[in-house]
């Protein structure tokens, strides 16, 4: 028998695949036989239209689609047919074909798990339709016009998903939580995941959840079996020792690499103590009475541009000064030259020297502005001149 001829039979669908691994498959050997052929062979795209609208063939055509488990539209369907992009393919011998129509007797049924074991490859026509949601696939032999319809469905795979969750701001000394949700989107299931969390600089990790190893400079978490549409969150709680942006970035490891980042403002709390004393009292009129200012930034934020100044009474004449700034006077106002920055838990000391000049129940006052206060800060000292 010539090779053309033998392409001209129908689908000749001859034997049961031997043994465990095919015990399901069945083996096509000849296309084109007239006695298995669901209609006739196919020669142009136009001929697989013909075909599959032609209503004397339609209760076969729709047998077929419902062995082919096709829950779409039969509307959708008859639309595809007619207005669908055609296209040609060469199948190779060994392809495990889904599935292939044929005839017993005359009726239309359907085979599945059918493996092309000919010489070569043969000749088909497929095009792809929606229909409620779904994506099927229409395959027709040329030779035999044997066609099937089945779902394109993605093969089960697990898809790894990762996102950093972090307060946006925080305040010092306060320790913040930050968490990190793997999931799966896939529809196979993730064997493991390793996620990795480095530990920023000038933090510090307070505890951790989800059975993390703590190491010198990361977190690792290993998360098993995650199920499809499933998610972990996994968090650690930190503290800085400083104020600034805390930057995280994970990274987790399975099928895929991802990364995911996410940052934590954490900002100081401005605080101020301003103490004034004066280191003799009484004072004996005539004497020098020396008057110690200390400013002591108390909070977790360095105070901005710090501002000193001394109100003397009349009983009083400045003579000197002295500190971390300048001291200068104008008449009884004493001012003290600005700070820029006061750094967090530091203070600065001036002394201030002044004269009694006459017997008076003296009020030494003191006024503190810093830029993170709107309102100035105030502080006397009695002093007893006699």
């Amino acid at each position: 028998m010539s090779r053309r001829l033998a392409l001209c039979l129908l689908c000749s669908l001859l034997a049961w695949g031997s043994g465990p691994a095919q015990a399901h498959e069945r083996r096509a050997t000849y296309l084109g036989n007239p006695a298995t052929r669901f209609a006739a062979p196919l020669k142009t795209p136009e001929d697989l239209r013909r075909m599959l609208l032609s209503p004397a063939l339609q209760a076969d055509v729709n047998a077929i689609l419902r062995q082919s488990n096709y829950l779409g539209d039969l509307q959708d369907f008859r639309d595809a047919v007619a207005k669908a992009g055609v296209r040609e393919i060469q199948i190779p011998p060994g392809t495990l074909l889904a599935a292939m129509s044929t005839r017993l007797k005359g009726r239309a049924i359907l085979l599945h798990q059918v493996r092309w074991a000919g010489a070569g490859p043969f000749a088909a026509y497929t095009f792809d339709f929606d229909s409620k949601g779904h994506r099927y696939r229409l395959t027709a032999p040329k030779p035999c016009s044997n066609f099937w319809v089945e779902e394109q469905l993605p093969p089960p795979a697990p898809i790894l998903a990762l996102n950093c969750v972090s307060p946006a701001e925080q305040p010092l000394p306060r320790a913040f939580e930050t968490c990190q949700r793997v999931g799966n989107s896939g529809n196979a299931a993730l064997p493991q995941v390793t996620l990795t969390l480095p530990i920023p600089a000038a933090t510090h990790v307070l505890g951790s959840t989800g059975g993390a190893e703590l190491a010198a400079d990361r977190l690792t978490w290993q998360v098993r079996d995650l199920a499809p549409g499933g998610s972990q969150l996994l968090c650690a709680t930190f503290s800085a020792d400083q104020p600034g942006v805390v930057s995280f970035l994970s990274t987790a490891v399975a099928e895929r690499t991802l990364q995911s980042a996410c940052t934590t403002r954490v900002y100081g709390i401005p605080a101020v103590l301003l103490e004034v004393v004066d280191q003799s009292d009484p004072v004996m009129v005539g004497n020098e009475v020396v008057y110690v200012i200390r400013v002591q930034n108390q909070g977790s934020e360095a105070l901005r541009h710090v501002r000193v100044v001394a109100t003397l009474e009349d009983s009083q004449a400045f003579l000197s000064g002295s500190g971390p700034s300048d001291v200068t006077a104008a008449d009884s106002r004493i001012t003290v030259a600005p700070l820029p920055l006061l750094e967090a838990k530091a203070e600065a000391v001036w002394r201030i020297s002044v004269k009694a000049l006459k017997a008076a129940d003296v009020r030494f006052a003191v006024e503190l502005q810093v830029d993170q206060f709107a309102r100035p800060i105030s502080e006397t000292e009695a002093t007893r001149q006699y």
